[in-house]
């Protein structure tokens, strides 16, 4: 549960049918609404998270490809130093 002092409160319109799905499934997973809302949201933000990720990964990528400082030591990678 979180602290009371860390949530907002806010109010959005949603079609009928759509606050009727929510709640539905809000009764069958035996959570109240909020949390269902909070965790959709919360869902959302992590893929957003990610795809900006993956997409920072991409174009990373494409220097270390072309790098040739980025990949200078690959050679002595597996080296026993010991």
């Amino acid at each position: 549960m979180l602290a009371k002092n860390n949530l907002k409160r806010i109010q959005f319109l949603i079609p009928k049918n759509q606050k009727e799905f929510l709640d539905s499934v809000a009764q069958k997973e035996g959570i109240s609404f909020s949390a269902l809302v909070r965790t959709i949201f919360a869902q959302y933000q992590q893929n957003m998270l990610e795809q900006e990720l993956t997409k920072t990964a991409c174009s990373l990528y494409d220097e270390y490809e072309t790098n040739q400082e980025l990949v200078a030591f690959t050679a002595i990678d597996g080296d026993d130093f010991a």
